[in-house]
């Protein structure tokens, strides 16, 4: 199998590219690391070049210019919100140049999108791509213009969490329809904090901490290198897979969280130092993440949202 990444095709070979590349997604050694970077630039660039933008003048407004938002004050609440983050991205040896420049990039996307601005949740995500991008500012830029505005479902980190909301509804059906077992088990340590809350309403364990997963695409829970092969699936196949790894996560951990005896507890195993150590191999997450995906979305009718 050859796959050429050293040029954007035109759109009938960007087919035959996007579908080879795909499939090696999915392979148990998955995209080769050395061609992250320029896999994941095509997909940003064919989505550009889809919309017709002109690139250089758009990436010297955007990481140059200036908007006519408030951006003293947007750069306070990004310099407050970086000090803050628990960002687990590597920020190289240099933390304040690259907090520096993850602050650059989140202003010069508030610049491209005034609608949409900023969200604190970018944060992780732009660190991520910054990295797998070599620091470089502009490549950077278009692959997270192509993630928040291709990939993602509109509105996915709007103030009221709308469209979020709605993949946590579905993946509590899933969850609940496919792991049985363990939805039976957190129930019972659901309804027991209820209790111990005096009957003040508690959200669902699945939803508190797939919730959190899903709002940093992964990389506050699981190890590096297995994110890294999430991502690589969810820019070709987008949120959904959001929706398979969360449940393929839960399903290799069932019974390991069924020893546990109470929401603290579950939480606590589900640390990120925890997941680090039982979700090492990131081939083995993707074999089960292959293996309940049939299962979990053969059926056309199980997932309905209009």
């Amino acid at each position: 199998m050859k796959l050429n990444i050293e040029y954007l095709p035109d759109q009938n070979g960007f087919q035959q590219w996007f579908e080879t590349s795909r499939t090696l997604v999915w392979l148990p050694a998955g995209i080769p690391t050395q061609w992250r970077h320029r896999v994941w630039l095509t997909l940003a660039d064919h989505y550009l070049q889809s919309i017709s933008v002109d690139w250089a003048k758009s990436k010297e407004l955007c990481l140059n210019g200036r908007g006519d938002l408030d951006e003293n004050a947007l750069g306070v609440q990004i310099d407050k919100d970086l000090r803050q983050s628990s960002c687990e991205v590597s920020w190289g040896p240099d933390v304040e140049s690259s907090r520096s420049v993850v602050k650059r990039l989140l202003l010069a996307y508030a610049r491209w999108n005034k609608s949409v601005g900023y969200c604190r949740a970018f944060i992780e995500p732009v660190a991520l791509i910054l990295e797998v991008m070599g620091r470089d500012e502009g490549d950077t830029l278009k692959v997270l213009i192509y993630l928040l505005e291709r990939v993602l479902p509109e509105n996915y980190f709007a103030p009221d969490l709308s469209a979020l909301t709605v993949d946590i509804a579905v993946f509590h059906e899933l969850f609940n329809r496919k792991l049985p077992e363990l939805a039976k088990h957190l129930d019972g340590l659901y309804r027991a904090a209820g209790k111990d809350h005096d009957g003040r309403r508690v959200l669902p364990l699945t939803s508190v901490v797939t919730m959190q997963w899903f709002l940093t695409l992964f990389t506050s829970c699981l190890p590096k290198e297995t994110f890294l092969r999430v991502w690589d699936a969810f820019l070709f196949d987008g949120s959904e897979v959001l929706l398979r790894v969360a449940l393929a996560t839960w399903a290799h951990l069932a019974e390991w969280i069924k020893k546990c005896q109470s929401p603290d507890e579950v939480v606590k195993r589900l640390s990120q130092t925890s997941l680090e150590t039982k979700l090492a191999d990131s081939s083995k997450l993707m074999q089960v993440r292959n293996r309940i995906s049939e299962r979990a979305f053969g059926n056309p009718g199980l997932i309905e949202v209009d």
